[in-house]
């Protein structure tokens, strides 16, 4: 595909044209990740065009090109090279409205990796000037007229600073980076120079190895792996010429990165980093970040890149409150309930009885009666027959469901797939009709007109592992590169090892695990703590609530503990809302918090020691608000009368537990509760009595 706006350049001084060259910004789009994580839905339609928020991927990456002030687009498309062809010439990028002077296709079916491509490029010689770097699935709404101008700058004081990476910042568990793989970026605090790099794909990686005399010549260095790595670059021209000098480089950062900074003597070119605090950027590299993203477009946090700003051609959605969006034409039945945080595409319908929450719908979908859809991503065209259950799954287009189908969490259905009446699919299935593979359909039953996918032998080992810790649904799998950000001043938490042999210090970090899991932990019970508060206070039904709440905590697999801790913090926090506001005292506030919200409570009660758990979880709660004692009281006795929720046998087990009485403040606490455990012991007493004295009446009447 050719460019649409190529001009001959007027007659003038030469000097003055190439000055002007220098001055537009290109940029290359990968369409293609060379990875496997989104088969069987990539073995039959590219990547770059799959719908996120009902919009093909691609489309966010171009619009924050547009943003950026790029000029030049090479998009650079290897699998599926023709579909995208055809998708870019009959898109608005292709019209003579279009931001962009050149929208150019390169088409390369037998490119394989990042470095095959770049050798490509160089060869057919289209970089003139320094251009950005990124691939076809980067969501972000950052401005980049700083970081052009701090690389430019660079540029022009050293030839030699030939790429900038853009790498965002946030905690080492943040739902958007991917967790299959991580990077450790040794970065010069002073120039923000990347000095060394490491990639850590393996689960149990722990520790980096670091040569020594970068702490010889660097003193103020930084090991950084909190850092979300979307793989945008600021590179010079410099950077394919240097692929095609290494063929051996395939991966832009475990090959080209490591082996520039490693070989620094030899080739004399630096790296430089720049990290965003602010704004949004991420990656659609994975299952895990399809859905992380998802979720972060309908809570706007992309703003303007969300669904009403209408990016797609003939789209008309509208915003309504608690993030949901209808598009024209859709039928909803009066029984059915959309809750917060759901996307409705053009011409569908919804049954009756049907609750729809934290779920994309695309267009022209049919969902039945009684169909619980429970963050799932249905894609155009699918009908989904009379009660069924889907949570967490993807459902290609044109899927045909029967009824009282479930499809357990972390399932992919691809394309055209039609399942039959009453058919369960477990849970991380993978259904596919593409006929390249072997045909695994359940003769017996006909569950479904397709068969389960399987890796192939091309897969590695690696990206397996990869796949298996970035799906839908969190796998509990040991998380490799724990440590989140390292200075060069060891403290008693870290271990410098030398090795004098191979001149490289090896820095381990001691408490990795337990260290990622409080972070993991701290980072879910906030994100589950603000949304129940926000639900309560909105009121929320609380079938909807729980619903949500369960889908938050079985995606992130965090235990019921941690569900009864942040259900716990917020009620409490309600309960403390309304005595402010509406100047109650804490029994009634409490008692009033607690039976409207009785129902979402006995939820997550299954048994006896669930009820006693909950009883501490309170207790440690209220040892950190204003009236905890006052709190506590109230809180125990309204679940003991009147919503009977616990039991005698309950209090007493808390009040015996060694938990309850674990320090000081949780003794302090309680203290004013000892009453009504009295007046429970006192009352059973006398219960025991009354039924003994009735004993002895009805034997001498016998």
């Amino acid at each position: 595909m050719s460019s649409r706006k190529d001009k001959k350049p007027a007659a003038g001084n030469k000097k003055g044209e190439e000055d002007q060259r220098e001055n537009i910004l290109q940029a290359v789009v990968l369409t293609d990740s060379y990875q496997t994580r989104f088969r069987p839905l990539t073995l039959e339609h590219p990547r770059c065009l799959l719908p996120l928020a009902n919009l093909p991927l691609i489309e966010y990456t171009l619009e924050f090109l547009s943003l950026a002030g790029v000029e030049e687009v090479f998009i650079f498309a290897s699998t599926h090279s023709e579909k995208i062809e055809q998708y870019i010439r009959n898109s608005k990028w292709n019209l003579e409205s279009s931001p962009f002077k050149k929208c150019q296709i390169v088409m390369s079916p037998s490119s394989m990796s990042v470095g095959d491509a770049m050798r490509e490029l160089d060869v057919k010689g289209m970089i003139t000037t320094d251009f950005l770097l990124v691939n076809g699935d980067f969501v972000s709404n950052l401005p980049l007229e700083g970081v052009l101008e701090a690389h430019r700058k660079r540029r022009t004081q050293n030839k030699n600073a030939i790429m900038t990476m853009i790498l965002r910042e946030s905690g080492f568990e943040h739902r958007s980076k991917a967790r299959g793989e991580s990077g450790a970026f040794v970065i010069d605090e002073a120039t923000q120079r990347c000095i060394h790099y490491e990639e850590m794909r393996s689960h149990d990686e722990t520790a980096i190895n670091v040569p020594i005399e970068l702490f010889k010549t660097n003193p103020q260095l930084r090991i950084r792996t909190d850092l979300i790595d979307c793989h945008i670059d600021i590179c010079s021209p410099d950077v394919p010429a240097l692929f095609t000098e290494n063929f051996d480089y395939q991966h832009i950062r475990r090959h080209f990165l490591h082996g520039i900074l490693t070989d620094h003597e030899l080739y004399g070119k630096t790296i430089h980093t720049h990290v965003v605090k602010d704004f949004y950027a991420a990656r659609v590299r994975s299952l895990q970040t399809y859905d992380a993203v998802s979720r972060d477009i309908m809570a706007r946090w992309t703003y303007p890149l969300v669904p009403d700003s209408n990016l797609g051609d003939g789209q008309n959605y509208t915003l309504f409150r608690g993030n949901i969006y209808k598009e024209e034409d859709v039928l909803l039945e009066r029984s059915c309930k959309v809750t917060r945080n759901s996307i409705l595409g053009r011409d569908t319908s919804i049954g009756e009885g049907s609750i729809i929450g934290n779920s994309v719908i695309g267009d022209n979908c049919k969902i039945g009666s009684n169909v619980v859809l429970d963050r799932a991503y249905i894609w155009d065209g699918v009908e989904i027959g009379n009660g069924c259950k889907i949570q967490n799954s993807i459902v290609a287009n044109n899927v045909v469901m029967g009824n009282d189908c479930i499809v357990e969490a972390g399932s992919i259905v691809s394309f055209g797939v039609k399942v039959t009446t009453g058919t369960t699919l477990k849970r991380f299935s993978r259904i596919s009709s593409f006929n390249n593979k072997k045909d695994l359909e359940d003769t017996e039953t006909g569950a479904y007109s397709g068969s389960e996918y399987e890796p192939s032998e091309s897969e590695s080992e690696g990206e397996e592992a990869s796949a298996a810790k970035d799906g839908l649904v969190y796998s509990n799998v040991k998380f490799s590169g724990s440590m989140s950000s390292i200075s060069t001043l060891p403290d008693e938490e870290s271990d410098f090892e030398s090795d004098s042999e191979n001149g490289h210090t090896r820095i381990q970090h001691t408490r990795s695990n337990s260290a990622a899991s409080e972070d993991a932990d701290d980072a879910w019970h906030k994100e589950a703590y603000n949304s129940l508060f926000a639900q309560i206070t909105e009121g929320i039904p609380s079938e909807v609530i729980a619903l949500e709440f369960n889908s938050l905590r079985m995606t992130a697999n965090a235990s019921w503990f941690q569900a009864r801790k942040a259900l716990v913090a917020a009620l409490i926090s309600r309960i403390e809302k309304i005595a402010a506001a509406e100047g109650m005292n804490n029994q009634k506030a409490t008692n009033q918090v607690l039976l409207r919200w009785k129902e979402l409570i006995s939820r997550s009660l299954h048994e006896l020691s669930d009820k006693v758990e909950i009883l501490v979880i309170v207790q440690r709660e209220c040892t950190s608000r204003k009236s905890g004692e006052s709190l506590l009281l109230n809180f125990v006795q309204n679940l003991y009368d009147p919503l009977d929720l616990i039991e005698e046998e309950v209090v007493n087990k808390w009040w015996a537990d060694p938990r309850s009485v674990e320090n000081e403040k949780m003794i302090a606490v309680r203290l004013p509760t000892q009453a009504f455990v009295n007046w429970l012991a006192e009352a059973e007493s006398e219960e025991s009595e009354e039924e003994s004295e009735e004993e002895e009446e009805s034997d001498d009447d016998e």
